[in-house]
């Protein structure tokens, strides 16, 4: 049994490392409820096992072999599905995973900032196209713009969204 202490860093670790987890779970599972019931298998067993975690390595590669273990699992008592891939990709994917996961949510926050600061029509037409899922054709007709100019701008504020997010990566790694 988990004392206060031990229950409060579980809790401290795990809300950390569970948006990469979910990740990762939904890079190799399609079905979303499957990816739910793997989530929570995953929570359930590094919560049993925490005694066994050695604080003095980090927690995200451990919840991320906890979760493969679940993943390999869940395939097995679906094993009339077709296989996705086999036991050693797996163990290559979680070990990459593990180590590209920081910088994926480093790039995600820095994307955020960056779209945050763009100001008028580039930053609707953003919001239009991903946050809404609308076409070009779509945003062109609600913005009273031609579908290349929607496009264009797009293509635009991409590029401009890029080179704000390696700056702002490049800014991060140089303080780190």
């Amino acid at each position: 049994m988990l004392d206060e202490d031990q229950q409060i860093l579980f809790t401290r670790l795990w809300t950390d490392a569970q948006p990469t987890v979910g990740q990762y779970v939904a890079s190799l599972i399609r079905d979303q409820w499957a990816v739910r019931d793997i989530m929570q298998n995953t929570s359930l067993a590094l919560l049993r096992n925490f005694l066994q975690y050695d604080p003095s390595l980090p927690f995200l590669p451990w919840a991320l072999g906890v979760a493969k273990f679940e993943i390999l699992g869940h395939r097995r008592d679906t094993a009339r599905d077709r296989m996705l891939c086999d036991s050693e990709f797996l163990e290559h994917y979680t070990q990459t995973w593990a180590q590209v996961a920081p910088r994926i949510n480093d790039e995600a926050a820095a994307l955020r900032d960056c779209v945050s600061e763009l100001q008028g029509r580039p930053r609707a037409i953003i919001a239009l196209r991903y946050a809404e899922g609308q076409t070009s054709e779509v945003i062109a007709a609600e913005l009273k713009l031609s579908a290349a100019n929607v496009r264009t701008i797009l293509k635009r504020v991409r590029e401009t969204l890029k080179q704000c997010v390696e700056k702002r990566m490049a800014m991060s790694e140089g303080s780190a």
